[in-house]
């Protein structure tokens, strides 16, 4: 990625001819510098003339002009110093102003000194120099012309007018010389401190860029990464592993008070480097995580680096890749069993409808309608499931969303009244998702629940909470029975296809859930309820 510096953040040294330009913080800085060292050298002047501790040349050859220009010179330089603080005048008119002015005030305080043979007149080639780094271009070969004419001007008009015994053209032509190679130099020298200064100021965006785009990678990755220090504090972690950790992260705190777990297996591998990888089983809030260990050696520091991984989603893929060609296999065979199923379905009830079939063989025709119907229940299922479309996601209001779930509940087992006893936290309000989904999720839950549960002060209760996980901020729907719940064999095959220990059931109702909320990207879990009975957590997805 490579972006130009921003012209705004420059500013042109010179306002004619071939003047660059300069990064603004660079280019104040300097003259500050300089303005600084106009400040001294004013000050120097005045008060060393008029305490009488200076050298002798200054102002002998003219006293009161030399304390009037000098005194001159410091008030001005000090008045300067409001417009260097807060730049109401542009910096290419404060340069030009100061360096002028510098020319100026330099060639009157040496020839109230004796003119060039006083020696001041090299003052002038380091006032030449500084425009040369302040302004550059064309402007730096004016400010040594200005300095020459004044040299040489001096130099003349004290000629003329015999103000000095002798003159000393041939030093102000070498001074003069001196100006314009200076300025030259001064202008090479400019310029390799622009190109150095715009190549640090690309590669530092460039580095900026770098880093923003690293940030975006490692947020958004589906790994989580921690990575931690030597005095085992977090360094760095992204939205992964804020969502794969149980317990919240914060930068800089220690790894051991935010996970034990964690911490525990991190330092397992610190003493056997071996067994880099470990798991983490899977809890209400937080699915079975899969843990890498790795140092970073590029540092200054050990820093060491921790990848998480979701095993359910890896499981998942690789069970779904399972089932895409199974799901189309037995889509087929239960399209060919369904043609002769029903035929001896339909044997079965002309069979039963025979005045001459004896007592003791209705039981046999029950028994082959009871099963063909649990064999065309299976069909349905299998069938539901290879023509599951995709999710249309939408808001749902939740409030009236449950309401209306718990009376058609009713309606459809026949219940004067209900068995779902409701709690809706008061900042839940809607969540997103397909409602023909939520609902054949939640009613096979709750028909589960129904089913299995025991009865509590002679009455079915069925406890279903909403609310928001205090660890990852996520909304979750929990349905909770009075039954006897699970062990916890049986509790890690409930989701996968075909499983049941009913045996009227199909054992695809709690996969084809766990299917659906995948495809709203939510997630379905079960623990054990302390309680007693069994808890089902349908966590969803931020919004």
């Amino acid at each position: 990625m490579h972006s130009a510096p921003k012209q705004s953040e420059f500013v042109k040294t010179c306002p004619f001819g071939s003047g660059f330009y300069l990064p603004a913080e660079q280019a104040w800085r300097t003259l500050k510098v300089f303005h600084a060292y106009q400040l001294v050298l004013s000050s120097a002047f005045f008060t060393l003339f008029a305490s009488h501790t200076g050298p002798s040349i200054f102002g002998q050859s003219n006293p009161g002009l030399f304390q009037a220009v000098s005194l001159t010179y410091f008030a001005l330089t000090l008045f300067s110093t409001v417009f260097i603080r807060k730049p109401y005048i542009a910096y290419t008119r404060q340069v030009q102003f100061k360096i002028i002015a510098d020319i100026i005030f330099l060639t009157f305080l040496m020839h109230a000194s004796g003119g060039i043979t006083s020696g001041l007149g090299v003052l002038l080639a380091v006032s030449v120099a500084a425009g040369g780094l302040l302004a550059g271009g064309q402007c730096t070969l004016v400010f040594a012309a200005i300095a020459t004419f004044a040299v040489l001007g001096e130099q003349l008009y004290a000629d003329l007018t015999g103000i000095f015994a002798k003159t000393a053209y041939t030093y102000g032509g070498v001074l003069s010389a001196s100006f314009f190679t200076i300025s030259i130099l001064a202008l090479v020298l400019a310029k390799r401190v622009e190109k150095s200064e715009q190549i640090a100021q690309l590669q530092s965006r460039e580095i900026d860029e770098l880093i923003h785009l690293n940030d975006y990678i490692i947020k958004h990755l589906q790994s989580g990464i921690i990575v931690v220090d030597h005095h085992n504090k977090v360094r760095l972690a992204n939205d992964a592993a804020k969502t794969l950790i149980e317990h919240p992260i914060t930068i800089g705190a220690a790894l051991s008070d935010i996970s034990p777990e964690c911490w525990q297996l991190f330092t397992r591998w610190l003493r056997d480097p071996n067994q880099s990888s470990a798991d983490i089983a899977a809890s209400a809030h937080s699915p079975r995580t899969k843990l890498r260990f790795s140092q970073l050696h590029n540092l200054a520091d050990n820093a060491y680096i921790i990848f998480l991984d979701d095993l359910s989603t890896i499981e998942l893929q690789v069970q779904q890749e399972k089932l895409a060609s199974l799901g189309r296999l037995t889509a087929s065979i239960a399209h060919e069993i369904r043609n002769p199923l029903g035929a001896i379905s339909h044997a079965g009830e002309l069979l039963s409808e025979s005045t001459s079939i004896k007592k003791e063989d209705l039981r046999l025709l029950d028994i082959i309608h009871n099963h063909t119907n649990r064999v065309n229940s299976i069909v349905k299922s299998i069938l539901q499931l290879s023509r599951q479309e995709d999710s249309r996601i939408e808001t749902i209001k939740l409030d009236k969303w449950i309401a209306d779930f718990d009376k058609e509940f009713m309606e459809q087992f026949g219940l004067q009244t209900s068995p779902i006893q409701i709690n809706i936290a008061q900042n839940v309000k809607t969540i997103q998702f397909d409602n023909n989904h939520l609902k054949q999720i939640i009613d096979n839950l709750c028909s589960n629940a129904l089913k299995y549960g025991q009865l509590v002060d002679k009455q079915q209760i069925i406890y279903m909470q909403i609310g928001i996980s205090p660890i990852n901020q996520q909304v979750y729907i929990s349905i909770t029975d009075a039954g006897k719940g699970m062990d916890e064999t049986t509790a890690e095959q409930i989701f996968e296809p075909f499983f049941t220990t009913s045996p009227s059931g199909t054992g695809l109702g709690l996969y084809i859930s766990s299917q659906l909320a995948e495809l709203n990207h939510a997630k379905l879990s079960y623990q054990a309820n302390p309680n007693g009975g069994s808890c089902f957590t349908l966590l969803f997805k931020h919004s």
